[in-house]
């Protein structure tokens, strides 16, 4: 059978696209030599997120259960963690259990005033540097870093250390055996000392701390459940702010509707986060019988790898490529089913606040550069950088200072400015 090798260091979107042209489930590889079926079709992937037909634990890997994955894989540590994204039922609804209280409605209200003050602060610098900046290390970096970090209760002192491991474990897939098995290393030790504190800091990681103690989590389910939100509730959101403004900035004709209030960036999230979805694929689901998918015979045990960007791009069920933000969309990029992104309410917080600061800021921002290289990955979908410049009207237009949470409306166009 003939295989599409997927590549870690090329434009994943290109990837996505390409995808197509070989159907819904695609026979592939992953990097290492690993077989997989790679779920392309919106339909297809909907189903196996959804249906328990399909499990998450590599208890299921066929080729990992026979001996057949190599030893140094360095996508084993990912499959051996315990933690919900390979977890199946009573396991799945434990540990989503106790993290869940760091991510309700309330507690997400409560952090509105953070993420308003934070990406003023951010725009304030901005602004007054006077200068071209790269969106992604400048602004939306460093605004997912404090909200995520805060929620969590990651030390203030340890942030980038925490936003380093982060971005060379979503990196892996480009990694030697000897790269990953040392990051794996410095991965345990950094979440140790967090968890192991006796002076520990709050947010969820004193909750797993304390359901540890009262022995709901084991300590390694603790460690991995923490770096579960480090690794997908940061670079993830990071992503998705710059894919959004990469796509806005790339239809001057959508970006002008939202501007003017014809679109809600409600909308513009939905559909930003549906044409260029920061999550490329995640590895694996397994079905527990033989089961015809997209047209293909796939065996008992196969590894299915989860591709939400090219499923988002599926033209049988949305607008495919094109840019419409017209409407809510159909995309799935929270996922489906009973692994639904338990941060996808703070993901669109921080979206719709960072966006309408943004172009309130910036109202006519573009960029200066072509986008940067793509990050080596095969689970990040975005740009190492996208440098951008404005020439910004006076910010005093809007009354107020840029803490209060009555300015964060929809921006408006500057008098004379022209689109």
């Amino acid at each position: 059978m003939s295989r599409v090798l997927l590549d870690p260091r090329a434009d994943l979107r290109e990837q996505a696209t390409a995808l197509h042209a070989y159907g819904s489930v695609v026979p592939a590889q992953w990097p290492g030599g690993v077989d997989c079926w790679a779920v392309v079709g919106y339909d297809e992937l909907e189903t196996v997120l959804s249906d328990p037909l399909f499990s998450r634990s590599p208890l299921h890997f066929r080729a990992l259960r026979d001996g057949e994955i190599p030893p140094d894989w360095p996508m084993t540590d990912h499959l051996n963690r315990q933690w919900m994204l390979t977890a199946d039922g009573a396991d799945h609804t434990r540990l989503r259990r106790t993290a869940a209280s760091a991510f309700t409605p309330g507690n997400i209200r409560r952090l509105r005033p953070e993420v308003e003050s934070a990406v003023g602060r951010l725009l304030d610098g901005l602004l007054a540097a006077g200068r071209p900046f790269d969106l992604r290390a400048d602004f939306a970096l460093p605004l997912a870093l404090d909200v995520l970090c805060s929620l969590l209760g990651v030390p203030a002192a340890e942030r980038a250390a925490a936003s380093s491991l982060v971005h060379r474990a979503l990196s892996r897939a480009a990694l030697t055996p000897d790269e990953s098995r040392r990051l794996s290393a410095e991965i345990r030790g950094f979440l140790g000392d967090l968890l192991e504190r006796p002076d520990g800091p709050g947010g969820l990681v004193a909750d797993l701390a304390r359901s540890v103690e009262a022995d709901a989590l084991t300590r390694q389910e603790a460690q991995d459940t923490l770096w579960l939100f480090l690794a997908a509730g940061f670079d993830t959101t990071v992503a998705a702010l710059v894919n959004a403004v990469r796509a806005l900035l790339g239809h001057p004709d959508r970006l002008r509707g939202v501007l003017v209030g014809e679109v809600s960036w409600e909308d513009v999230v939905e559909e930003a986060l549906r044409y260029d979805s920061s999550v490329f694929a995640l590895p694996f689901a397994f079905p527990r019988r033989d089961v015809t998918l997209g047209g293909q015979r796939v065996r008992e045990g196969d590894a299915l790898l989860l591709c939400y960007t090219a499923a988002n791009l599926d033209p049988r069920r949305t607008a495919g490529d094109r840019f419409t933000a017209s409407a809510p969309p159909r995309h799935l990029a929270f996922g489906r089913g009973p692994h639904y992104c338990l941060g996808a309410p703070l993901a669109r917080l921080q979206l719709r606040t960072a966006l309408a600061g943004l172009f309130t800021f910036f109202p006519h921002l573009r960029p200066t550069a072509r986008p940067g290289a793509p990050i080596a990955s095969l689970t990040i979908n975005s740009p190492r950088r996208l440098l951008v410049s404005d020439t910004p009207c006076p910010v005093a237009r809007h009354g107020g200072s840029h803490d209060d949470p009555a300015r964060w409306g929809d921006p408006v166009l500057c008098p004379g400015v022209a689109m």
